[in-house]
């Protein structure tokens, strides 16, 4: 049986609709007041559910405010504590590690050590056969020797040339010298005497201006007789000292001429004398040819010592030997390496952003967790920052100036040296550590 359908609430929105009930038809026909009161009931529930909608709402959006406020409040804790500290984890234990090699070729005779055992300086390493090396020494010895003696009977014979030529030879030298100090002395005479010349010539030039000046004012009647004698007198004695002048430059060249041939006289007498110079600079130039072999032989026996002091390898520092490939009976060559000698003073090289070094500076405390000793936390200190980025120090530094340019934030090594270590940790090279840096001085 079909009922006509209630007609819906036209104040209400599409989105949200009261709920109706069902109500059987067949028990409310005969029963209007039980109809009424479902009516009232259906009407009632429609009435309070937004209401528990708003409630939900309510504590939703609390829920979110303090979710969001513990979150803040952690941050700003967390901002303030590390307030001053750049922290990084690209970071590892660093040391001077010297590759160890040796200096001369040869059989291997004993390994004074094993992999990985812990030397001081000058202990021995490893020893090479040396007997080769001990005849060379031997070889220069009597080289050296051998060279000291030509050395002395050199020395002799420049001593006795020279006692026998000296005489002669330093007195032509003094005849020579002489005659050059007469020319220099008359070539400054005839020099002065051919200014006197130019002097006197200058002096006549001006008083025969002078005197023809003179002359036509005389025949003016513009001048006096005395005047004109005056000026006549000038001339006069100008012309006499040009002269003279050219007199005493012919003295003064004849002069020189005869020094000029004195100093050939002189050099005549010193050429007699040349072989005999000659002879003592052959003598001289033996007896330096003698002290070099001296010193060629010497350098020679230093060198073979050297060598003979290579076949026995000592420590050059102390720390731990490393990689030891070197086996008894083994020939190496000179520059092979054969272990590595890891030093036991560390440092720590860090690799900080470059965003991170706006106040970092050499001094600032440091903080370093050790990853192999469970983040076991050091004291440091920041030493130096490097001169450049880890990319510009790299076998193939990028250009940026060709082909597409991304912009990567680089990393700037920087050196952290232990304030403090505790006695018996031992720091190996290449551990991995968390390195903690104080910015602001704390």
């Amino acid at each position: 049986m079909s009922h006509p359908s209630r007609p819906r609430d036209s104040a209400l929105s599409d989105s949200v609709r009261p709920l109706e009930l069902p109500v059987d038809k067949s028990s409310t026909r005969h029963n209007p007041e039980q109809a009424d009161s479902e009516e009232m009931h259906a009407s009632s529930y429609v009435k309070h559910k937004p209401a528990r909608k708003t409630n939900k709402g309510r504590r939703a959006w609390l829920v979110f405010a303090g979710t969001l406020g513990a979150a803040l409040f952690a941050l700003g804790t967390y901002l303030a504590v590390t307030r001053g500290q750049e922290t990084t984890d690209d970071a590892q234990v660093e040391a001077d590690v010297v590759q160890l090699a040796a200096k001369v070729g040869s059989e291997v005779v004993e390994c004074a050590v094993s992999d990985n055992q812990a030397v001081k300086k000058g202990d021995l390493i490893l020893k090479l056969d040396d007997v080769e090396f001990r005849a060379r020494a031997a070889q220069a010895v009597a080289e050296l020797d051998i060279a000291n003696a030509q050395l002395h009977i050199a020395l002799a014979q420049e001593h006795v040339v020279s006692a026998t030529v000296k005489g002669g030879l330093t007195s032509a030298r003094a005849m020579v010298s002489s005659s050059v100090d007469s020319v220099a002395s008359a070539r400054a005479q005839v020099e002065a005497a051919k200014a006197q010349l130019d002097r006197a010539n200058a002096e006549a030039k001006s008083a025969e201006d002078d005197l023809g000046r003179t002359r036509e004012l005389r025949a003016a009647n513009a001048a006096t007789p005395e005047q004109f004698d005056h000026a006549q007198a000038r001339y006069d004695t100008a012309r006499a000292a040009v002269a003279q002048a050219k007199a005493s430059l012919a003295v003064a060249e004849q002069q020189h001429n005869v020094a000029h041939s004195r100093v050939g006289e002189a050099q005549g007498k010193l050429a007699q004398s040349a072989p005999v110079d000659a002879q003592m600079a052959a003598a001289h130039a033996q007896a330096e040819l003698a002290r070099g072999r001296v010193q060629a032989a010497e350098a020679s026996l230093e060198l073979a010592k050297k060598q003979l002091e290579y076949t026995t390898i000592l420590a050059p520092a102390d720390g731990v030997v490393s990689r030891f490939t070197a086996r008894v009976g083994q020939l190496i060559a000179a520059g092979q390496p054969f272990a590595m000698l890891v030093p036991h003073q560390t440092y720590v090289i860090a690799n900080f952003k470059e965003t991170q070094l706006e106040n970092m500076k050499p001094g600032d405390r440091a903080i370093v967790e050790v990853d192999a000793y469970g983040r076991h936390r050091l004291e440091g200190r920041v030493e130096s920052l490097s001169g450049g980025t880890g990319a510009r120090f790299s076998l193939l530094p990028p250009d940026n100036a060709s082909g597409n340019f991304v912009k990567v934030v680089q990393r700037v090594p920087t050196r952290i040296v232990w304030s403090s270590l505790p006695p018996g940790l031992a720091l190996r090279a290449g551990l991995s550590v968390n390195v903690t840096v104080f910015t602001n001085g704390r």
